[in-house]
């Protein structure tokens, strides 16, 4: 009777710890695992909130490669699906559930 409550407290330890690690440390592997879904989630609650529409078709990068806290993101809406558009959205990771969300993305210019 007194072991399972351990068993339950040690299961809880290695989850929270598995989490912990793939947020951090272990953002790589995160990323790889977990990183294009999560921008895809960002991305469909942004053009249904902000665009007011459905998202048809999307391709996001799973690893943040700047290190914005933003994946880059193309997207088709079922009110316009022959229109490809293109958005920053939040990225797997500290940075990224801070962020939340999408932004438009800004050019780049150059400054020579």
């Amino acid at each position: 009777m007194k072991l399972f409550p351990l068993i339950l407290v040690g299961l809880l330890a290695v989850v929270i710890g598995s989490g912990i690690f793939l947020v951090t440390v272990g953002r790589n592997i995160g990323e790889f695992f977990f990183g294009k879904s999560y921008a895809e989630g960002q991305l469909k609650e942004y053009v249904a909130s902000v665009l007011n529409d459905e998202v048809n078709g999307v391709s996001c990068r799973a690893f943040d490669t700047d290190n914005d806290g933003y994946v880059a993101c193309d997207f088709t809406t079922t009110k316009n699906p022959g229109v490809t558009r293109s958005i920053d959205c939040a990225a797997w990771g500290i940075s990224g559930f801070l962020n939340r969300g999408c932004k438009t993305r800004m050019p780049n210019f150059q400054t020579n």
